[in-house]
């Protein structure tokens, strides 16, 4: 009888020993992953104008540098590190090529956009075009992963209602690809 009892608290014994290790896999798990860094843009409007075109980064401050620049936001908890931007027109010509050292969590960058940016976007209003022929990659690397992440989306231009006399589009960022 006592052989039995000892035998029910040793397989009882080693089942808490497996949730247990269970337990502190997804907890180790649960870490890991608030060390993910996710890269991300503002909502971006576009505000045409006379003079050209505006970049409207909605949740900046007004300050003039905000009209020329996207703001790439680091919603992640980790670090983003040897950031590489690539802005390519028709799949081929490279526009612009920035680089950014380290975006910690919590952070943004603001990253200027070129006049060969304006002009695309300008193209494509003026054709009637919501889809235009450029795509943005953004690769980064993570504290904790040792792989380069690479994800590429193409920007479209769809028309942004409102109640004033402004002429405004947004821009939408369509994933197209993640290597």
């Amino acid at each position: 009888m006592i052989n039995i009892i000892q035998a029910i608290g040793s397989i009882g014994t080693f089942i808490m020993a497996i949730l247990y290790f269970i337990s502190v896999m997804i907890q180790i798990r649960q870490i890991k992953i608030s060390f993910i860094p996710y890269l991300s843009f503002d909502q971006i409007i576009l505000e045409k104008n006379k003079r050209g075109i505006k970049v409207r980064n909605l949740t900046a401050s007004d300050h003039e540098y905000v009209n020329t620049a996207f703001k790439l936001l680091n919603l992640g908890g980790g670090s983003a590190k040897d950031i590489e931007v690539i802005l390519k027109l028709n799949d081929e010509e490279i526009l612009q090529r920035k680089r950014i050292n380290i975006l910690p969590n919590n952070q943004f960058y603001l990253i200027p956009i070129n006049q060969k940016v304006l002009s695309e976007f300008s193209d494509t209003i003026e054709n009637n075009g919501y889809e235009t022929n450029m795509t943005i990659e953004l690769k980064y690397n993570g504290q904790v992963s040792k792989k380069r992440s690479s994800n590429e989306y193409r920007i479209s231009i769809d028309s942004f209602v409102n109640l004033d006399d402004k002429e405004l589009y947004e821009l939408t960022f369509e994933r197209i690809g993640q290597l």
